[in-house]
């Protein structure tokens, strides 16, 4: 497995198995299992609201519904860990992938996409699906040819719970 196959159908749909903004995580623990780590910072209702399985992290709301609000994948690792199929087993892969490939992967998917100005600056540049609204941010300091850091996909409207 190569992490353009996970990024690309995501780049498509904002979505990762069974998560997507908006989802609930009771509803993807279900499909993944347990998260692997938490975020030590609390919410409202005093539970954790970041969780991670290896280099696939979710926030959650801070109030009481844990709706995840934004999906990260982390790629800024040589082996990336991630959910396998089974329910708390994992599966390992190259991180660092880089602009080209991306682009790539991409445009052979039909998938568009566009530079992303907001998170472009002298230290990293970024694009953006707009069909899915996922962001792509890749570091363009100290290396030979950008290579991605994450991808993430977020709510932009005011979630109201409670």
């Amino acid at each position: 497995m190569h992490v353009l196959d996970i990024l690309t159908p995501f780049a498509q749909t904002a979505r990762i198995g069974a998560a997507r903004v908006g989802a609930q995580l009771k509803d993807v623990t279900e499909v993944l299992g347990p998260p692997w780590a938490c975020g030590s910072s609390a919410g409202a209702d005093g539970l954790p609201y970041l969780y991670a399985y290896g280099c696939l992290e979710f926030a959650t709301c801070h109030a009481h519904c844990q709706a995840i609000e934004s999906i990260v994948v982390q790629t800024d690792w040589t082996t990336m860990e991630w959910p396998s199929q089974e329910p708390g087993r994992s599966e390992t892969f190259a991180g660092y992938p880089t602009y080209r490939e991306v682009l790539r992967a991409l445009s052979e998917a039909g998938c568009p996409w566009e530079s992303y100005e907001p998170l472009t600056d002298a230290d990293q540049s970024a694009i953006r699906v707009p069909a899915s609204g996922a962001i792509f941010v890749f570091n363009t300091e100290d290396v030979a040819e950008p290579v991605l850091c994450h991808a993430s996909v977020a709510e932009h409207r005011p979630h109201t719970c409670g």
